[in-house]
């Protein structure tokens, strides 16, 4: 073919020229090597400046052409794939199974039992039952006993016992829930308060010291749940109670609430607006064993609620007419206001309030049991009060509040030793004017699902109008709460509980003398070790410090008490 001679003799032409200067350049090194092996030595000096300089090399000036050839087609190319299979031995780790979440009607438990027994001989028991899950309607019930038949040294007989049962039930339907609760408790205790050895001349028995607190209460309601940007809502409640004791006191309050809302868009700026009106009708019916008593509090308080966020504004006016022997009416202001920061992780609030409250024999003895059955009653006036503060949250992990308060009421109730009792074992309520400064504050953490804890603490400075001091009403309060939870089968908790700065009335040569009371810390620790998800086993610890602090004036409490029981869920 034309194209490869030509390309034969171009590189023949081009080796025979590198052949040939390749000859010539052996034999100039072979005489280079001959002339520098000879003997003698001569030395050649060069006057004429050196000017080195380069041949010009000889070109081929006939580039490379290539003809196309005619009708030439490339070969066909084929391919093969050859599926080879790769032996390994790596063997990899088996992962954790993802964890589907189950059914919660499968884990769901709905009865929980609790019992346990401890020392000063204290039975308890405890059960809760409750329906199935549901979006429509859930039910439950409650019954809880405790009771203990230890002895305090050197005081009366000091047994107790607490029993309650209750139930309850909620419909849910198109906006709507209506719902009810019952239950009846019944609470014993001995008026203890006194040491026997001061009085060998009385033959005192426990039946003598005994009391009883027998109460039925009810509620019942229905409400509207519309969220809508106009919606119209509303509110009816009716509760109450009867109360009895063992000495023929007897109390029966209805509270009847009805509450109407509309909200609406009156600056049309897309912030919600919510004009309402809250009703009361609270009414007692009292008798002991000298007088009866009937009478309560009709109250109105009409409201606008301005949600402009991150604002929220709440002004309302509050009408109170005392409907009793000697009626009264009363207006309070009703005013908040607060700003929310950070995405309400600080929230800055103030606001004025008053009111007007019943004080009942329930709430008197709810709080001290060791009451007379026979007790004056009055109404408390909160005739202003004032409070702000800041409270938020932070990263969903801890929750915080404090806050300062001025008040100014009216017969405000409190606990004085029954000078007409010989015993001088029972409280009776006196009533005084007093200015009330409060500052608190409480911080809560939550872990996770491990660790949690709660913080409380309040300081309360009285200035009385008659009395010396606020007897027997704390200083100072101090709580917490806390548990940690350890490869979720041991709870460990601890709790704590203090009153500081309180004073009991007493006499000395026909004198008021106040007479503090010494403060306590009561301190508590308790585990509980979850045998499987349906068994466990407490215990818990009591008063760890072994002091027999006074609750109430001339009344110890038990020192170190333990209980250990059983939980079981089904």
């Amino acid at each position: 073919m034309a194209v490869n001679n030509n390309y034969w003799k171009i590189l023949m032409s081009v080796a025979a020229k590198y052949i040939s200067l390749s000859i010539v350049a052996v034999l100039l090194l072979c005489t280079a090597g001959h002339l520098f092996a000879q003997d003698k030595q001569e030395e050649v000096t060069i006057i004429a400046p050196y000017n080195p300089s380069v041949t010009t090399a000889d070109k081929i000036n006939r580039n490379p052409k290539i003809e196309q050839m005619e009708e030439e087609s490339l070969p066909e190319i084929t391919y093969e794939a050859r599926s080879v299979k790769l032996n390994t031995t790596v063997t990899p780790e088996f992962p954790q199974a993802a964890r589907v979440p189950k059914d919660p009607s499968k884990d769901f438990f709905r009865n929980h039992l609790r019992a346990g027994f401890g020392n000063y001989f204290t039975p308890y028991f405890e059960l809760w039952v409750n329906s199935l899950q549901s979006d429509e309607f859930k039910a439950g019930a409650h019954l809880r006993h405790l009771s203990s038949f230890g002895q305090i040294k050197d005081y009366g007989k000091s047994s107790f016992s607490n029993s309650m049962l209750e139930a309850y039930a909620a419909k849910f339907f198109n906006g709507h829930t209506l719902g009810g609760k019952a239950g009846y408790s019944n609470r014993m205790v001995h008026r203890y308060g006194y040491m026997p050895e001061d009085y060998p001349q009385i033959d005192i028995s426990g039946d003598d010291i005994r009391q009883v607190y027998n109460t039925f209460d009810f509620q019942a309601g229905i409400e509207s749940t519309n969220d809508a940007d106009d919606a119209f809502n509303y509110r009816f409640a009716i509760d109450g109670y009867h109360l009895f004791d063992r000495f023929n006191s007897r109390e029966t309050r209805f509270l009847i609430t009805p509450e109407i809302s509309k909200k609406a868009d009156i600056f049309n700026n897309r912030r919600s607006q919510e004009f309402g009106l809250d009703l009361s009708v609270d009414y007692y019916l009292n008798n002991d064993s000298i007088s009866n008593y009937s009478g309560g509090i009709l109250s109105a308080t009409p409201y606008i609620d301005f949600d402009l966020k991150p604002y929220r504004i709440y002004v309302g006016l509050k009408g109170s007419f005392k409907a009793d022997s000697a009626s009264k009416f009363y207006v309070y202001p009703a005013i908040r206001a607060e700003v929310g920061l950070l995405e309400k992780a600080v929230v800055i609030y103030a606001g004025i309030d008053g009111g007007l409250e019943r004080i009942s024999y329930k709430s008197l003895s709810d709080e001290n049991p060791y009451v007379n059955a026979i007790l004056p009653m009055a109404y408390q006036n909160n005739k202003i009060h004032f409070y702000g503060g800041v409270k938020g949250r932070i990263a969903a992990v801890v929750d915080y509040q404090a806050g300062i308060g001025y008040r100014n009421t009216d017969r405000m109730p409190m606990f004085v030793t029954d000078t007409s009792n010989i015993l001088g074992n029972t409280f009776t309520v006196i009533y005084d004017n007093a200015n009330i400064f409060n500052a608190e504050g409480q911080l809560g953490i939550r872990s996770r699902d491990d660790f949690g804890m709660i913080f409380k603490a309040a300081y309360h400075s009285f200035t009385m109008d008659k009395e010396e001091k606020a007897w027997q009403r704390p200083s100072l309060e101090l709580s917490l709460e806390t548990y940690y939870i350890v490869r979720e089968k041991l709870t460990l908790s601890a709790s704590l509980a203090s009153m500081q700065g309180m004073y009991a009335r007493t006499f000395e040569d026909g004198q008021v003398k106040a007479e503090a009371i010494n403060g306590w810390f009561d301190i508590g620790i308790g585990a509980e070790y979850r045998i499987n998800s349906q068994f466990s086993a407490f215990l818990n610890i009591d008063n760890l410090l072994n002091d027999g602090y006074f609750r109430w004036y001339s009344y110890p409490v038990q020192k170190l008490n333990a209980m250990a029981g059983i939980g079981f869920l089904f």
